[in-house]
């Protein structure tokens, strides 16, 4: 199968379409959000691919932000013995549906979306392919590489105070009298602490929050375009050897929460289903300017329990010769936070040679979680080349596998 066979007979539409298609915010459990799904739900039904939802929640900066407000005043209110304060609040708060419904400090809710194409052969504990690509998008002030150095130092403020305040609050509760420090040295300590302890996370927050909603185009409706081809041609040109597994993971901005809750909850069965010692994951996460892949010893190299015939790289590597298509392999000390991470840990928590490849333009960073990135940073000739790349690599593993 030759590149511009591939190009001109079986490519349904032009990825660059989707890209267009997806370019609005879709922040996490927002209308955007629930759009793409939508979206990417009626691509794969389109061509008889049916999809489901996982469903999950989890902790944003902000709900923990409330939290943290709420501490503060139930310390004062401690502090001072007003618990008939305190009575009143639970009382009125679970007295009442609404108000026992309502809470600022619930946790949001997310899904993923998940497809399967099954195998032709019907054999027993025979491998999968998980390809993945997430579809939420973000938004911040601050360049990309410096949000990371913030909600690290956010996690590293906001933990060692929750216990501290606890600490005070339950000491000031239980022993009035304290012989070293007195209750209003410790609650002019409770009260410095949780002023300073507010304005870094109000200001870590601000920082992060941007009313210029980013488009994420390159991240990641580059990488949700090139999935939904590639599960379309999938589809015409089924793979004989191997299940395919689609995931969209929500929530991947935020901590790849979407592929961690899938991996927690699917680990079991994919260990009992399928030989993951013969299986990979191709995680597709940005194909902006040009194709990038995240080269890693791990993931590039044979280990010392490698039992597979040829690695996953190195049939991407003879693919790109054979269809003459350049990509560009990234080596960093520590890798992007993509949701290729949680497939490592599924790798190593069942102790297989599960292996794991990630499509990702490192280059175009530069542009993400910002105003900037929009269609116009996207190629459809780099997306065509990226979706020819993979279908055709799918289709080399498969007799060999």
């Amino acid at each position: 199968m030759t590149h511009s066979s591939v190009l001109e007979l079986d490519q349904s539409q032009d990825p660059l379409s989707h890209v267009i298609s997806l370019a609005y915010s879709r922040s996490t459990n927002s209308t955007g959000d629930t759009k793409a799904c939508y979206y990417i739900e009626n691509q794969l039904k389109s061509v008889g691919i049916k999809s489901k939802y996982e469903y999950f929640s989890f902790d944003t900066p902000f709900r923990i932000l409330m939290r943290l407000i709420y501490l503060i005043l139930f310390s004062y209110l401690i502090f001072f013995r007003l618990f008939l304060v305190i009575a009143l609040y639970f009382a009125i708060k679970y007295l009442f549906a609404t108000t026992r419904n309502y809470s600022l400090t619930r946790k949001e809710d997310s899904k993923n979306l998940i497809a399967k194409v099954p195998a032709g052969n019907k054999r027993r504990k025979k491998p999968v392919a998980i390809i993945s690509a997430h579809y939420d998008s973000f938004s911040a002030n601050l360049p990309y590489r410096l949000q990371g150095v913030a909600f690290i130092l956010f996690r590293i403020i906001i933990f060692p105070y929750f216990i501290i305040t606890m600490s005070f609050s339950i000491i000031i509760l239980i022993q009035p009298a304290i012989p070293i420090l007195n209750e209003l040295s410790l609650m002019e300590l409770i009260i410095t602490s949780s002023l300073f302890e507010f304005a870094v996370v109000l200001i870590i927050f601000l920082l992060i929050y941007d009313t210029q909603k980013s488009k994420g185009a390159i991240d990641n409706a580059s990488g949700v375009a090139v999935l939904i081809e590639i599960a379309k041609l999938i589809k015409k040109y089924p793979i004989e050897n191997y299940d395919v597994i689609l995931l969209f993971p929500g929530t991947e901005e935020w901590g790849l929460i979407g592929s961690k809750r899938y991996v927690k909850r699917n680990m079991n069965y994919l260990a009992e289903t399928y030989d993951l010692d013969r299986s990979f994951n191709i995680n597709i996460d940005m194909v902006g300017s040009y194709i990038g892949v995240i080269e890693k010893r791990s993931l590039f190299k044979k280990n010392k329990k490698e039992k597979h015939e040829v690695p996953i790289s190195d049939i991407i590597d003879s693919v790109s010769r054979d269809l003459n298509i350049d990509y560009t392999k990234h080596v960093h000390f520590i890798n992007p936070k993509t949701d290729h991470k949680s497939f490592n840990k599924l790798a190593k928590k069942t102790e297989s040679n599960f292996q794991v490849v990630c499509f990702h333009s490192d280059k175009d960073s530069k542009y993400i979680h910002s105003h900037l990135d929009t269609p116009d940073k996207c190629s459809s000739e780099v997306l065509s080349d990226a979706i020819s790349l993979i279908f055709n690599s799918l289709k080399k593993i498969d007799p060999i596998i």
